[in-house]
C-alpha cells in the first residue's frame, strides 16, 4: 500500500509538471562526457543555463554544512541564548529540501526500506490518538521524526551520479575531521579552543561527570569539537576514521593516503579522549567490516591494508591519548579487555534493554503514546499532566516501543535492515564505481545503526545522516544505470541523424 501511494503521488506530480519538464528530457540523456562540449549554434549563448532552482544552488552541500558546522555559531560569545534556533537549523534544512524535491519525479525504483519508513511515520501519526499522548509533544515528535527521515525521500532525487556522491563523502569527511582536530586542540589548549559556554541545559552535576583528571593532574573536559556538548567530538572522530580509511583505498597519491591515515589517527585519538567506549567499539567493528568487504570484492591488497593500518592506528592512537589523558583513559578502555564487551555493555546499558523487553513490552505492546520521551517532551510536554508522565530512554528500541509498540519495531527496524541489505548488495555491484562507494558507505551505516543499542541515535542528526547516505547511494546507482541505458539510445539517434545528412556515423 505505501508503495502504491508513492507511485500514484509521483505520477500525479509528473503530470502536473509535464509542461515544465519535457518527457524526452526524462528519458533520453546524453552521455556524461558529451555534456558541455556540444556545438552551440551561432548567436546563442554557450554558457549552460540551469533550468531549476534545484540546479542553480548546491543544496545538498549546504544541507551537510548545516548538519556538521552548526556548532561554529556556538563559539560566538553570547550565542547560547539563541541555541534553540541554531540546533533547529539542521532539522529545518532537512524538511526544506523535502519540500524542494517533492515535485521532482525521477526514473527508476525507490530506495529499499522507503515504504517501511513511510509506514512508521504513518503509525506515529496514528498513535497520536492514544489517550496518553500529550498532544503538543506528540505533534512535535511527529514533525521531528519526519525531519530525520526526510532525506530518505529526497536524497535519491538530488544525488544522481557516483561522482556527486564521492564529492559528498569527501565533504562529510573534511567537516568531521575539522571537528575531531579541534577536539584534540581543545585538550591541549582549552583556553584558546573551548567554546565560551557549554550547553546551558546541562545540569552542573552532569557536567562534572564529563570531566576527568589527565596526565599531570590537570582537569580535562571531554572535548566537544564543533559542538557545545562535552564529548561531542566522539562522533566526528568516528566518522573521520571510517571515511578516512575507506577513502584511502582508492587514492593514487601516497601523500594523500598518508594524510588520510593521519586524519584517522586524530579521529581515533579524540574518541579515546572523549572516553566514549560505544563509539570506539563500533568504529573497530566498522573497520573490520571495511576489510571484510574489500576481501569479498576480491581486493586482497586493500583488505590487508585496512586490517593492518586499522589495527595499528587503534593501538597508536591509544598510546597517544593515554599520554595526555593519563590513567583515566587507560582504565576506561582497558576495562573492556578485562571485563569483556558483553559484560561491559550489560553493566552500563544492558539493564535498559532488560527493562524494555520485560516490563515496558508487557505494559505497552502498542505504544504508550507519542511524545512521552526525549527532547520533544522536554520542550513541549506538560510536567503537570499526571496521565502522561515522561519516560527516560537510553537504547533506541525503548523509544520506538513507547512511540508505536511492536509495529514500530517492525516498521522502523525493518526499514533499517532493508537499507543495510541493499547497501551490502551494492558492494558486489557490477558497476565498480558503485561497489567502491558502497564499501565506504556501509561501515558508516552499520556504525550509526549499532549506536542505537547505546542511545536514541535515530533521534539525532546521525539518523539524518543514515537516511541521507542510504538514499544518496541508491540515487547514484540508479542515476548511473539510467545514464548507461540512455547512452545507446542517444548514440543510435545521433547515428540516424548523421546518416540522414549523408555523413558517416563514425564522424559524429
Amino acid at each position: 500500500m505505501p508503495e502504491e501511494l508513492l507511485a500514484a503521488l509521483d505520477e500525479a506530480i509528473a503530470r502536473t509538471n509535464q509542461t515544465l519538464t519535457p518527457r524526452d528530457a526524462m528519458v533520453i540523456r546524453a552521455p556524461v562526457e558529451t555534456i558541455g562540449f556540444q556545438e552551440t549554434p551561432a548567436g546563442e549563448d554557450a554558457t549552460p543555463r540551469a533550468t531549476s532552482i534545484r540546479d542553480r544552488i548546491p543544496w545538498v552541500e549546504l544541507f551537510l554544512a548545516a548538519q556538521f558546522l552548526w556548532g561554529v555559531a556556538m563559539f560566538v560569545p553570547g550565542a547560547q541564548q539563541y541555541r534553540g534556533y541554531v540546533r533547529a537549523l539542521p532539522y529545518i534544512a532537512s524538511l526544506g529540501l523535502l519540500v524542494l524535491y517533492v515535485p521532482l519525479s525521477v526514473r527508476g525504483t525507490r530506495p529499499r526500506g522507503l515504504a517501511l519508513l513511510l509506514g512508521s511515520l504513518a503509525l506515529l501519526v496514528l498513535n497520536l490518538l492514544q489517550p496518553t499522548t500529550p498532544w503538543s509533544a506528540g505533534i512535535a515528535q511527529c514533525v521531528f521524526q519526519l525531519s530525520i527521515a526526510a532525506p530518505m525521500f529526497w536524497a535519491y532525487k538530488s544525488v544522481r551520479s557516483p561522482e556527486r556522491l564521492n564529492r559528498i563523502l569527501i565533504l562529510v569527511f573534511l567537516m568531521n575531521f575539522a571537528s575531531a582536530g579541534l577536539g584534540v586542540l581543545q585538550v591541549y589548549f582549552p583556553d584558546q579552543f573551548m567554546p565560551p559556554q557549554f550547553n546551558l541545559n546541562l545540569a552542573e552535576g552532569y557536567l562534572a561527570t564529563l570531566t576527568y583528571v589527565g596526565q599531570g593532574g590537570r582537569l580535562v573536559v571531554r572535548p566537544p569539537g564543533l559542538t557545545d556538548q562535552p564529548g561531542g567530538a566522539a562522533l566526528a572522530g568516528a566518522l573521520t576514521v571510517l571515511l578516512g580509511l575507506g577513502l584511502s583505498l582508492d587514492v593514487k597519491s601516497e601523500f594523500r593516503r598518508i594524510s588520510l591515515l593521519g586524519a584517522s589517527a586524530i579521529g581515533l585519538a579524540v574518541i579515546y579522549l572523549t572516553q566514549v567506549r560505544s563509539a570506539l567499539l563500533m568504529v573497530i567493528g566498522g573497520v573490520a567490516l571495511l576489510s571484510i568487504i574489500a576481501f569479498r570484492q576480491g581486493r586482497i591488497a586493500a583488505g590487508a591494508w585496512i586490517s593492518v593500518s586499522g589495527g595499528t592506528l587503534v593501538v597508536a592512537a591509544f598510546l597517544w591519548a593515554s599520554s595526555v589523558g593519563g590513567a583515566s583513559v587507560e582504565q576506561r578502555f582497558l576495562n573492556i579487555r578485562d571485563q569483556g564487551v558483553l559484560e561491559t555493555y550489560q553493566e552500563n546499558r544492558g539493564h535498559y534493554i532488560t527493562n524494555t523487553v520485560g516490563e515496558l513490552l508487557d505494559q505497552y505492546p502498542l505504544g504508550a503514546g507519542v511524545g512521552r520521551w526525549g527532547m520533544m517532551n522536554t520542550y513541549f510536554g506538560d510536567p503537570s499532566d499526571f496521565r502522561s508522565p515522561p519516560f527516560y530512554v537510553e537504547p533506541q528500541i525503548t523509544g520506538w516501543l513507547l512511540d508505536g509498540g511492536i509495529p514500530m519495531w517492525l516498521l522502523y527496524g525493518g526499514a533499517i535492515v532493508f537499507s543495510l541489505l541493499a547497501c551490502w548488495r551494492m558492494t558486489r555491484s557490477l558497476d565498480i564505481g558503485i561497489a567502491k562507494l558502497a564499501l565506504v558507505v556501509l561501515p558508516m551505516q552499520v556504525f550509526v545503526a549499532g549506536l542505537g543499542m547505546a542511545g536514541p541515535i535515530f533521534n539525532t542528526q546521525m539518523g539524518i545522516l543514515f537516511w541521507m547516505m542510504t538514499s544518496a547511494l541508491h540515487g547514484a546507482e540508479r542515476g548511473n544505470r539510467v545514464e548507461g541505458e540512455a547512452a545507446p539510445i542517444f548514440a543510435a539517434r545521433s547515428s540516424k541523424n548523421s546518416e540522414e545528412e549523408g555523413a558517416p556515423a563514425e564522424s559524429v
